[in-house]
């Protein structure tokens, strides 16, 4: 059975030597640019410098930064405490969904010794759930650390975390220069060694 592609020889189709390695070349990473491109496409370079980029936009959003006011320090801390609280409430709520299920689970009485493995097995399901699910003290600590929070800390750590974005977006993009350079590498080579 044929793949798609070898599908042209299959079907008595002239294809060359070339337009058959072009064809499997776009199998390799040099080209997954161009994964959603006819399949038919041959290998193409990539494109350097897209300005639209994620990284490039990430970077520049980042180079844009304005250090934020008192007021919206003030609307932060109100927002996170909400939503703190909002997910420690989820999390109460959810707790005891699970105690009903659990005092159900405990107070079944199994059909046979056979099904008791099933109503250990669902006691363990519901009490790891819990242990897992019900937790929020992650929430309770971001809280406490929101209450003692000043406008400059949360400055400082704005700051910070911009300069980081700015190494790690400036990194991507040299990154994706690197490897649209070996790609492209990759691809001229190829070309090349199929002139012959």
């Amino acid at each position: 059975m044929p793949s798609g592609y070898t599908a042209n020889i299959y079907d008595g189709k002239d294809v060359s030597f070339k337009d058959f390695a072009l064809s499997c070349a776009r199998a390799f990473g040099a080209c997954i640019h161009q994964r959603d491109d006819n399949a038919n496409d041959k290998p193409k370079l990539r494109e350097k410098d897209n300005n639209d980029s994620y990284h490039i936009r990430r970077l520049n959003e980042a180079k844009k930064w304005i250090k934020p006011t008192n007021a919206e320090f003030d609307a932060y801390v109100v927002k996170q405490t909400a939503y703190y609280n909002e997910q420690i409430d989820k999390q109460n709520k959810l707790k005891i969904r699970y105690e009903n299920m659990l005092k159900q689970a405990k107070n079944w009485n199994p059909p046979s010794s056979e099904h008791e493995g099933l109503k250990r097995f669902m006691i363990e399901q519901l009490n790891n759930s819990m242990e897992f699910d019900c937790s929020f003290d992650y929430y309770e600590q971001e809280l406490e650390k929101l209450k003692n929070l000043t406008y400059e800390e949360y400055v400082k750590d704005m700051r910070d975390s911009n300069k980081r974005d700015i190494k790690y977006h400036t990194e991507e993009l040299k990154k994706d220069a690197d490897r649209d350079d070996k790609a492209n590498k990759w691809i001229t080579d190829l070309y090349k060694s199929l002139e012959n």
